[in-house]
């Protein structure tokens, strides 16, 4: 195994030609060539379709750079824990756009000794948080589950041994500023949320929708959606606009003084839990992690 050429190949597929590649590799264009092609003939697969417009990832070269990617991700994380050694552990979470998670979070680092330890919280799309899990990136990932997406995390889960160990089963709710028309009910119908826009988390490249981390199914063809990457960014939109998002409901930071949690009726209920790989040892940090959470959501 040449991890060189296994970086040279991941560089080529988001470069879109050997071209570019190269020239990101400070090489030349024949030996990056011949590199892959040699990559190729060893695995026995075709990566790269070769055309006069460029290069094109096969059905199987995608495959390939699915596990490229995760011994690359792996190899970093070996090399920045061992050959860059601080003497420090690292304390990893990914999780999706929670406020408790992070609530939780920083909690633990008020407790711990941070001379000993780095942490590291990533608030990011569902497909990054079980990747980052997957790939030993993270040592745990926050997540939802319901009907629409269990199927397809849940098979995903089986496929790279990680468990979904759940904190708690919780109603649909929007959150919306203190402002916005809907914020004296007492519980709203999707209906009532037609005429005002959707906000929601990018999912960067994932399109599958049982990725996505609004919680309702509906028609929204004919509604305004706004999407941001980060949470202050939503809490921002929310606070002024008449914009809602989809979420649990619980608020334990203190931006919950800034917006209110509102029911939505005849919805399924969401399973939010964290996700560990379930061959690897959990840190004493993990589990305290998980005990902040455990009691956020209680």
């Amino acid at each position: 195994m040449n991890f060189h050429k296994l970086k040279y190949v991941v560089v080529a597929a988001d470069s879109g030609s050997f071209r570019e590649a190269a020239r990101r590799l400070y090489m030349a264009q024949s030996s990056l060539s011949t590199a892959i092609k040699e990559l190729e003939e060893e695995y026995q697969i075709q990566i790269f379709e070769r055309t006069k417009r460029g290069i094109y990832i096969t059905p199987e070269g995608s495959e390939f750079l699915s596990y490229a990617r995760d011994i690359l991700s792996q190899v970093d994380v070996l090399e920045k824990r061992y050959l860059e050694p601080t003497g420090k552990q690292i304390f990893s979470v990914s999780g999706q756009h929670y406020d408790f998670a992070s609530e939780a979070f920083s909690q633990l680092i008020a407790e711990s000794d941070t001379s000993q330890t780095d942490f590291r919280l990533l608030e990011t799309s569902t497909k990054e948080v079980l990747h980052d899990v997957r790939s030993a990136y993270s040592e745990l990932g926050i997540l939802y589950m319901n009907p629409n997406n269990q199927k397809v995390i849940q098979q995903y889960l089986n496929r790279h041994e990680l468990d979904f160990v759940e904190l708690g089963e919780f109603s649909v709710h929007i959150f919306v500023g203190h402002d916005h028309p809907l914020a004296d009910r007492d519980s709203v119908s999707l209906e009532d949320l037609e005429p005002y826009p959707s906000l929601g988390f990018e999912q960067k490249e994932s399109n599958t929708l049982q990725f996505s981390e609004e919680v309702v199914e509906g028609d929204k063809k004919d509604q305004q959606q706004i999407m941001v990457s980060d949470r202050g960014s939503s809490i921002n939109v929310l606070v002024n606009t008449d914009a809602y998002l989809i979420g649990s409901g619980i608020l334990s930071s203190p931006f919950k003084t800034m917006m209110r949690t509102i029911p939505v009726r005849d919805q399924e209920p969401n399973h939010i839990g964290y996700i560990h790989a379930s061959y690897r040892k959990q840190s004493n940090l993990a589990k305290r992690y998980i005990e902040l959470l455990t009691a956020m959501v209680d």
